[in-house]
């Protein structure tokens, strides 16, 4: 067994990545408001409540990465303090811990296929009432978290519907998994 390391390919993939976080703390640097940044001083203020606000946003998103990429953009923009987001991070890895504790204990006992169809039903029927209000409820929301609604509205929207998109998507995919197993 062999292992070639490409030092050139490291170099090109760190690159990338510091590109990328540079853009990240850029954008929230132009987008946070002072609304945006009392939100999240308010949820991270205090160890115990900056470690809840970590396992609480890992438990959603899902990613510790994620949220620790999300931490290091906003200490770099100023919008949270070196030891607020040392507690986040403590708390993201908690929150890894637990999710994989609570898919341990009670994940496989759960059929998923008896979610698919409510889950389809619910990202369509969500994405029909949102096509209709986006255009007039999303961007009062964003001004009153702090975000600018004029440069970043279409992004906004655009996940929006992504998420909706992939809820959709994927009760479709755990049918289709289960005719071809069945």
């Amino acid at each position: 067994m062999s292992i070639n390391f490409d030092l050139w390919k490291l170099l090109a993939g760190l690159g990338i990545f510091l590109f990328g976080m540079q853009l990240i703390e850029e954008s929230v640097k132009s987008l946070s408001g002072r609304a945006f940044r009392r939100i999240i001083r308010m949820y991270t203020n205090g160890r115990l409540r900056s470690i809840g606000s970590g396992a609480l946003v890992t438990a959603l998103l899902q990613s510790s990465s994620a949220v620790s990429l999300m931490v290091l953009a906003f200490v770099g923009a100023g919008v949270m303090n070196m030891q607020n987001a040392i507690g986040v991070i403590m708390g993201s890895n908690i929150g890894t811990t637990l999710t994989a504790w609570i898919i341990a204990t009670i994940g496989f006992k759960i059929k998923i296929e008896a979610l698919a169809l409510p889950f389809i039903g619910l990202g369509m029927l969500v994405n029909l009432i949102f096509a209709g209000l986006a255009g007039a409820s999303i961007p009062l929301i964003m001004k009153k978290i702090g975000i600018d609604p004029a440069q970043s509205s279409s992004i906004i929207l655009t996940t929006v519907t992504d998420v909706l998109g992939f809820l959709a998507f994927l009760g479709f995919a755990v049918l289709f998994q289960n005719a071809l197993i069945a």
